[in-house]
């Protein structure tokens, strides 16, 4: 009897170091969220010396369209901002790339500024941008919605 349990416990053990465990849902990963796209100024905030701000509302001109960063394919960029109370508008275009999670904005005109996503969904983009002037650092973290 005793041969019996022990063979019995002795099966178990091995039939559970050889099972494994399968995963049953084999559904492909979901891809990536695309920076691809149009997206509304939603909240900023500024990282000073390490100290950053509280987020705050984008302050878009009341009664207008909101301003917009859109990024399309093909790398056509534009940048459009809306004013005054006829909500005139400025369009301001370049190109863009991205490599990794550095995203590359060429302005015609030849300005060149580059952007670190920080996340990006569906929905929101999270980037921040940083800038060093008079050995002070300044960083612009900018959230952006889906439009």
């Amino acid at each position: 009897m005793k041969k019996a349990i022990i063979l019995f416990i002795s099966a178990l053990v091995l039939g559970m170091t050889f099972s494994s465990c399968s995963n049953d849902d084999d559904s492909p990963a979901p891809a990536p969220a695309s920076v691809e796209g149009k997206w509304n100024f939603s909240k900023m905030s500024e990282t000073v010396n390490g100290v950053t701000s509280p987020e705050e509302d984008y302050g878009h001109e009341p009664g207008c369209i909101k301003d917009y960063i859109e990024l399309k394919a093909g790398g056509v960029f534009n940048e459009v901002y809306y004013f005054g109370s006829d909500c005139a508008s400025d369009l301001v275009t370049g190109t863009w790339s991205k490599s990794g999670n550095i995203i590359t904005i060429r302005y015609e005109g030849g300005r060149v500024v580059s952007v670190e996503v920080v996340s990006v969904s569906s929905s929101v983009l999270k980037v921040k941008f940083s800038n060093t002037e008079g050995g002070i650092t300044t960083v612009i973290n900018t959230t952006f919605t889906k439009a």
